[in-house]
Parts: structure tokens; sequence; C-alpha cells
């Protein structure tokens, strides 16, 4: 039987709605701050006006709050979708304003991209952006990377109450610390050292490019959010292309393979177990696909002959994976060139990796590598207990940061999930090929948008059409929500419609 909400519940939902969109806002006084340091006064305007919507928007919500009533999971659900998604919107306001994009729908595109560390984009003339702007984007990246939501509980932003079923919502179902206060806290912490450590590292590595100081820092800060947080943003066109070094290749697969791994792992790590690294059933499941698809995709390169050395071919192939498999984006060559130049068997093995995933817990999207491990161990259950006597009582166990038993419970919710997402990735794939692209490189980024990646096959542009475009938005909000929090906000909404008007009382 469905739970009717009511009109306190949507109040509730409303204020806490209302919290994350004033704290949006208030996150692009940094681009603002960059704005008037840099002397570029029209971007400055921008964010006043970005800021002036949402803290509007925020106040109208946040003046909805019930007098009583207390948060719980089907609220917290419901509050991540719409959260996101108001992230978006609101964050899309100054990109709108820039001239950089052609309509406010292509602003709300990149920013969803940018919140839910995608990368997909359809900026214009992104090679002479303002650096307020790039730093809003970036930002972006950043702030959805470890969760809007992490992010508020971090700073303690009015979501005390019901911490614990926001924290969850947003599709981490692991605590690293006993409070879930702290937990977000080390969350950032890690992510603080990370940033610092990958920008240093990248500036030298710019600075010795010949690059400006200027440009050395804010390109090594921006690229270092980037590729930590797993989104495929760039300050240049040409993406990961533009630096052309085997230095810049090397530092940003590290970051991108940190972004990828359970903050639980970085705790067990930090706090001086790492035998964890070898033990961890996930991580070995990680390593196995990205070892077997690096091995395929430089096959599939050498037999292409795009590339004249071996040298260049596992270059190329190890990056491309490692960038894949992580949800990063990041690519060093042109997206025309995946199924045109390098042929459908590299271009099939980037798409195994996007689909596949990193780690839950961290900032990537997709399967996820723990999924793909129940999965496997549930099949190995079911042949075993098909080999033993009826009277058998099979268990089979695993290890993920302690030994654990497989139970029913996981497989289903782990079969669930990738149900869903293989879901979206066929049903985005035929919507792509019915507007005439050719089926693996619809399907390529029909997979890219819903795993939360950013590789591009050439498809997402400015000039792509409008479908895809809202079709790509809503793929990647319910990707990085994992699909459940989606579903439960489409329910209620319907519910609470077509319920009794007697059952509901005015706002």
């Amino acid at each position: 039987m469905w739970i009717r909400p009511t009109s306190d519940d949507v109040r509730q939902v409303a204020y806490y709605t209302g919290v994350l969109a004033a704290g949006v806002a208030l996150c692009m006084s940094v681009p603002l701050a960059t704005a008037i340091a840099l002397g570029e006064w029209a971007a400055a305007m921008d964010y006043v006006l970005g800021m002036g919507t949402g803290l509007a928007a925020g106040g109208a919500l946040m003046s909805l709050r019930p007098a009583r009533g207390s948060l719980d999971h089907r609220h917290a659900m419901v509050i991540s979708a719409l959260g996101w998604l108001t992230a978006a919107v609101i964050g899309a306001v100054p990109l709108a304003f820039s001239g950089n994009y052609l309509s406010y729908l292509d602003a709300l595109f990149d920013s969803m991209s940018g919140f839910t560390t995608s990368g997909l984009t359809v900026v214009v003339d992104l090679d002479h952006m303002a650096h307020a702007h790039n730093m809003w984007r970036h930002l972006t990246h950043l702030l959805g990377g470890q969760g809007i939501i992490v992010a508020a509980l971090s700073m303690a932003v009015g979501l005390r109450g019901g911490a614990f079923s926001l924290y969850v919502a947003e599709g981490r179902d692991e605590k690293i610390l006993p409070n879930v206060m702290h937990t977000a806290r080390f969350i950032w912490l890690v992510t603080a050292v990370f940033v610092a450590v990958g920008t240093l590292a990248l500036l030298l590595v710019n600075a010795y490019s010949g690059m400006t100081p200027l440009r050395s820092v804010l390109h090594a800060f921006w690229i270092t959010i980037a590729v930590y947080d797993t989104g495929g943003f760039a300050p240049q066109a040409l993406n990961a292309l533009y630096y052309h070094s085997w230095a810049f290749e090397a530092v940003t697969m590290v970051l991108m393979i940190a972004g990828g791994l359970n903050f639980n792992l970085h705790a067990a790590v930090w706090g001086g177990d790492r035998r964890e690294l070898a033990r961890n059933i996930e991580t070995r499941i990680l390593a196995a696909n990205i070892l077997i698809l690096t091995v395929v995709t430089a096959v599939a390169l050498a037999a292409s002959a795009a590339y004249g050395t071996p040298s260049e071919v596992v270059r190329k192939g190890v990056y491309h994976v490692v960038s894949a498999h992580t949800g990063t984006g990041h690519q060093t060559l042109h997206p025309a060139a995946w199924e045109g130049i390098l042929g459908a068997g590299a271009t099939f093995a980037i798409v195994l990796a996007m689909a596949f995933g990193a780690s839950v817990s961290s900032t990537a999207g997709g399967i996820k590598a723990m999924r793909v491990a129940v999965i496997l161990k549930s099949v190995y259950k079911q042949v075993k207990q098909s080999l033993s006597p009826s009277s058998a009582v099979v268990r089979v166990h695993y290890h993920h940061l302690r030994d654990r038993e497989l139970t029913s419970r996981m497989s289903t919710a782990a079969l669930t999930v990738t149900i869903l997402y293989v879901l979206a990735y066929v049903t985005g794939g035929l919507i792509g090929a019915a507007y005439g692209y050719s089926p693996l490189t619809a399907l390529f980024e029909s997979v890219s948008a819903t795993a939360n990646v950013g590789l591009s096959a050439g498809i997402t542009s400015a000039s792509m059409p409008t479908g895809l475009k809202v079709l790509y938005i809503v793929q990647m909000w319910t990707g990085r929500l994992e699909f459940i929090a989606f579903f439960v906000l489409v329910a209620g909404v319907f519910v609470y419609l077509t319920s009794p008007m007697n059952d509901r009382r005015p706002l």
C-alpha cells in the first residue's frame, strides 16, 4: 500500500530543498570573487544574478517549513532527487548569461553534467570562456563529486535532522565513521589533501611546459578537481589532448584512480591498513577489469594501425580505459576518432569500461565494481548450491573492509541496480540510433551520460538535437541518483496528485 504524502511532507521536502538551493547560491561567491579579482566585471554580474536567484528560490522554499514533523527515509529520497535537479537549475543561471551557451537548456546541460561529474559539454568557444565561469564549471565537479548533501552535512547547513537518511539517499550506503557529520567531513578532508597534492604536481608540469604563472595555477587546480572528482570538464576545448604530455597523463591517472576508490578504503589506508588495498574484493575486481579491458583496447588499437609505435598504443589504451572505468571522461584524442579511426573493438571496450564504473561510495558513477563482485559471487553460490547435496547449507563469503557473508538481499539489490543501468544504457542507445547516429556511437554516448563519465564519440555538441540534450540531462541526473531516488520522487508526486483533495491541506 502506498503511503500518501501530506501537505506537511511537501513542506518538509520544500524546506530542505530550499536549504540546498541557498547553499548552491552561496557557493557562487567563489567564482564571483574570481571575477572581481581578475577584473571580469560582466562575469561578476552573472554571479550576482545567479546568487540572487538561488537565494530567492531557496528562501521561498525554506519559508514553507512545517511547524512539526521529522525527516524520514521517504523525505530523504525525494529531497536527494530534487536537490540534485535544483542545484543544476540554479547552477545554470550564471552560465546562461555567459555568452558561451546557445540557450538556457544548454547551460542546464552543462550544469547537470558538472554537478553529476559527467563532463559532457555543449559549451561554445570554451577556449575564450571567462576564468570565473571556468571556475564555476569545475567547482560544480567538486561539489557534486563528494555529493551536494555531503557538502551540506559537512558544514552542518540546516540538515542535522535525518542526517543519515539524507546521506544514504545520495547513493552512499556505507558510513566511514560512526557519526554521519564526521563521515562527511572526513570525505572532504581526503578530497582537500588530494586536490592540494594534485594541484602542486600539475602546477610543476604546467610550469615546465611553459605556461604563464596564472594559467599554470588555474589549469592545475581545475584539472585536479575534475580528474579527482572523476569529471570530464577541462578549461580547453581539446580536453586532455591540449596538454600533450606524458607527465600530465601520469599525474591525472593517479588522481583518477584515487577518486574512483571507495572512501572507506581511503579511511582504512589512512588508518594504516594498507593490506586492504590488495585484499578488498572491490579493488581486485576493478584492477582485473582495467587490466583485461586495457589489453583488449591495446590489441584493437594495434589492429587499427592508428598509432605507429607499441608505446603509443599502450599509452592511449591505458589512459582511456582508466579514464572510462573511473568515470573521469578525460580523453587525449578527438571524439570522432573512436568509431571512425580506432574501430569497433576499442570503442566497445571503452563502452564496457564506462558501463562497469569504479567503486561504491566514491566520486564515480556506473554499475560499480562492488555490484559486479556481488553478482559474480551470487553466480558462484548458485553453481556451488547446484553441485551440493540438497540438505547442505551453502555459504559464500567475501572480503570488503571486513569478512562478509553473501546474502540474498545483497544479491537482489546489486542485480536490481545493475538491470536499471543496463536498461538506461540500451534505451538511450536506441533513442540515439533513432536520431540517425550509428548504433555503437549512440550506445557510447548513452553509457557515458548514464554512468556520469563524459567521454564523447562526437554526438554531444551545441548542435545536437534538443531531444538528445533533454535525454542526456535526464540520464545524467538519474544515473547519479542510481535511479531509486528518482522513482521514489515520481511515485510520490503521482500518489500526492491522485489522492483525494480532502487528504491534503493547503500549503
